[in-house]
């Protein structure tokens, strides 16, 4: 499929907020519902995803004192991504020419599919929002899963009450009209230091937020699945009061 039919494909899911020459690419690949399920399901999600990726040597993770979750709850889903940069110069002189605010999330739902989360690659830049109220409104409108945010967000009243789930690095009520422009769409960003390519897998709880490499998902997985095994025996063992040898003995040394 060439790039002109890919956009006309979601030209009707796009408010034209960002020029289309910013948008690298439209389609991408996506996990089997599966394998999203199946991480989903895991009892610890972003600490034994976290155990796995250093197992195999791939991937990483952030910690919630970072990034973190500005409402309840877990998601599991394929990245679609932003990259923002300062707009320069001064927000009343950029309003007095009649410029208009280049914040752009709400196309990069528009490009992405429901199930997908919204990578926000801000530079950790936090004096200045990109997601609020009509934002989260907008992406849950769409059913995307959640976002996360290397940057601000605000109206975090409005966000709860719409239900979507986000993680942020900072939290204000200064607006990013103005202030930031979008500057790719669906490209390769830079998570807190963490590579994240469109598809890789997205993974955010409580804990923290894993990013898997789309290739590696579903050996991941697999690595997960057995060491919530091991741990399960562990923790019989321990509820059955067997003595400590015998439970040291059920799990590595490098798991407790």
């Amino acid at each position: 499929m060439t790039r002109e039919e890919e956009l006309a494909r979601v030209r009707p899911r796009l408010l034209g907020l960002v020029a289309e020459e910013r948008i690298a690419r439209v389609d991408i690949s996506r996990p089997d519902p599966e394998v999203v399920a199946g991480f989903l399901a895991l009892t610890d999600l972003t600490s034994t995803a976290l155990d796995a990726l250093d197992e195999l040597g791939v991937g990483g993770g952030i910690g919630a004192s970072e990034l973190a979750p500005r409402s309840a709850g877990r998601i599991c889903g394929p990245a679609i991504t932003i990259r923002y940069a300062g707009e320069g110069g001064s927000v009343g002189a950029i309003k007095d020419r009649g410029e208009r605010a280049r914040l752009a999330e709400r196309d990069l739902y528009g490009i992405g599919e429901a199930g997908d989360v919204g990578v926000f690659d801000c530079g950790g830049r936090i004096d200045a929002s990109v997601l609020g109220s009509l934002s989260a409104r907008w992406a849950s409108r769409l059913g995307i899963a959640g976002c996360v945010v290397d940057g601000a967000v605000r109206d975090l009243d409005s966000v709860l009450e719409v239900g979507l789930r986000v993680w942020s690095r900072g939290v204000t009520p200064v607006s990013g009209k103005h202030r930031l422009q979008a500057v790719e769409l669906n490209g390769t960003v830079s998570l807190a230091g963490l590579t994240v390519e469109p598809g890789d897998l997205v993974l955010a709880d409580q804990t923290g937020v894993c990013i898997v490499p789309a290739a590696h998902a579903v050996a991941v997985l697999e690595r997960c699945r057995a060491l919530e095994e091991a741990e399960r025996h562990v923790q019989a063992a321990m509820d059955d009061n067997l003595e400590p040898a015998e439970i040291a003995a059920g799990l590595r040394p490098d798991r407790w």
